[in-house]
């Protein structure tokens, strides 16, 4: 059970690096329209959070074996909730 969670966990932390690649092309765009400053900021927002989940996706694979069962929900949750967070940010963004 705890492998199907940490397999879930690279699978969420893959869908966060896919919404934090579109969000970078949303805020991209719009620094590209206005040149304003703030978007700026926001770009490094978000290839934060894209090279975040890459480190968590690489981390996850190879260090599987070394984290404690008992960890797995909480690492699902984790990432979980950081999709929904950025899941609302581009749904926002893109409104």
């Amino acid at each position: 059970m705890a492998d199907l969670l940490m397999y879930g966990s690279i699978g969420v932390g893959i869908a966060n690096m896919v919404l934090a690649g579109l969000l970078l092309l949303v805020y991209g765009g719009t620094y590209a329209k206005t040149r304003a400053p703030f978007t700026l900021a926001l770009l490094a927002f978000g290839t934060a959070f894209l090279l975040h989940n890459a480190l968590i996706v690489y981390s996850y694979v190879t260090m599987m074996p070394l984290v404690p069962p008992e960890m797995t929900p909480y690492l699902l949750g984790i990432g979980g909730l950081e999709a929904g967070g950025l899941g609302a940010m581009l749904w926002t963004a893109t409104r």
